[in-house]
């Protein structure tokens, strides 16, 4: 890992590849960009808009949450999209390039995708500044953690490679090649798991692919560690009680989403014909965001989600009706639990 040259502090707690960054803008009068950052990484977002101001553009701070690389703005009154904090996985790039025949520049960290007549689109990380005294207090939790599960794999999502990288050179521990997304994983997943990071999100990525890997949370902020299990285990419940339901709904939306990276028009004809051999009415959907607001509203007893596989797993407790991903749909058997994130 040589990536600290290029990196400087930004509000006291995160380091980003700010020259990697300006080298990719045409720093002329009259440009605009705009900058974007999930709802955590807004002050870093402030920070570059103020830097990017003071070189003279015009530099605006998108006050809309992201959530993902999937999810970045293409508002064409800007000639840059700043999206910070996104890993680019391939599957979400396969499909960005497939709906806006985008052309991808990568350089070092920092990925461009140049839209056709739309913006240029800079997608780089934010990561997190290792304190001290959260490593000192996260080697020792590790440390009993090992004793008991020997030489588990160290994962992590983007803004946590600092602190994945120091633990496993603290302790020797082999590494992953990549950060993960919510909805990919680029190597062979092992059978136990340290994922470096905070929340469940992340690491609940290995268990719905591969179910019986051991996974354990080391949170950095709440200086913990545990088992994911029981997690996992209620989002099954929910997952297996939201597929019974649907099977009794008579109409069914099919909701598309217009996020850059999860737009799938493509699935539109084998859903629809599989809803028809199941003698279910289908309505085609067109929506930004597959929301509680947006499906609980909807005119249909049932919804099947073609965006964010995510959505039809972590939040089946905020619908009021069933929903399911396209991947459960197209299934021999919906009730296979192996791959939740088919798609």
């Amino acid at each position: 890992m040589d990536i600290n040259d290029e990196l400087f502090e930004v509000a006291g707690a995160y380091l980003l590849p700010l020259r990697s960054i300006e080298d990719t803008v045409n720093k002329k009068a009259g440009i605009k960009v705009l900058i974007e950052t999930p709802l955590g990484f807004k002050d870093v977002g402030l920070e570059l808009s103020r830097y990017f101001s003071n070189k003279g553009l015009d530099a605006y701070l998108s006050g809309r949450n992201v959530w993902g690389s999937c999810d970045f703005s293409l508002v064409r009154d800007y000639d840059y999209i700043i999206h910070l904090g996104h890993a680019l996985p391939p599957n979400i790039l396969r499909t960005i390039i497939t709906n806006f025949r985008a052309d991808i520049d990568r350089r070092g960290v920092v990925t461009v995708l140049n839209i056709r007549d739309g913006p240029h689109v800079i997608l780089a990380p934010i990561y997190y500044k290792p304190q001290p005294e959260l490593l000192g207090r996260l080697k020792s939790i590790v440390n009993d953690l090992i004793k008991t599960n020997p030489n588990p794999a160290v994962t992590y999502a983007l803004p946590y490679l600092l602190y994945a990288h120091t633990v496993a050179k603290e302790f020797g521990l082999r590494i992953a090649s990549e950060p993960i997304t919510g909805c990919f994983v680029g190597f062979p997943i092992p059978d136990n798991v340290l994922f470096i990071g905070s929340g469940y999100f992340y690491p609940l990525t290995f268990k719905f692919l591969r179910p019986q890997t051991v996974v354990y949370l080391l949170d950095v902020f709440r200086g913990v560690v545990e088992d994911i299990e029981h997690v996992y285990r209620r989002y099954l419940a929910m997952k297996v009680k939201s597929i019974e339901e649907f099977r009794k709904a008579r109409r069914v939306g099919v909701v598309l989403s217009r996020k850059p990276g999860q737009l799938r028009r493509d699935l539109v004809e084998p859903l629809i014909d599989r809803l028809r051999e199941m003698n279910k009415e289908v309505v085609i959907i067109d929506a930004d965001e597959v929301s509680p607001d947006v499906v609980n509203n909807l005119p249909v007893d049932a919804v099947v989600n073609t965006a964010c596989p995510r959505v039809g797993i972590d939040d089946l407790d905020r619908f009021a009706k069933p929903v399911i991903n396209v991947g459960d749909l197209l299934k021999r058997n919906m009730l296979d639990l192996n791959n939740l994130l088919i798609w």
